[in-house]
């Protein structure tokens, strides 16, 4: 459980350091390119990633929304403004 809040930790800062707020969003894969590779190339870490995303949307801090771009619909996130203060709280601002 440690490790699905740290990875939390990484995507929520790689956000708010962004400035990834409401209505500006970035691709879900950018996002997971922020979490270090051990988590990211392996099969263990990569069901940890998937639950650390499936509890942020889940929590309703970020937002995530399918959008068309080019010839594919992508999944993009953004951090729910009207979360700031829970996101502020779990990450000790």
């Amino acid at each position: 459980m440690e490790e699905v809040d740290d990875i939390k930790k990484i995507v929520l800062r790689r956000l708010i350091r962004s400035n990834i707020w409401g209505g500006k969003h970035i691709p879900l894969d950018i996002a997971k390119k922020s979490v270090p590779e051990r988590y990211r190339n392996t099969h263990k870490g990569i069901r940890i990633l998937e639950e650390a995303m499936k509890q942020l949307v889940n929590n309703e801090w970020i937002n995530a929304v399918s959008k068309r771009t080019g010839k594919s619909d992508d999944a993009h996130i953004s951090l729910n403004p009207r979360k700031v203060s829970e996101i502020k709280q779990f990450l000790g601002m």
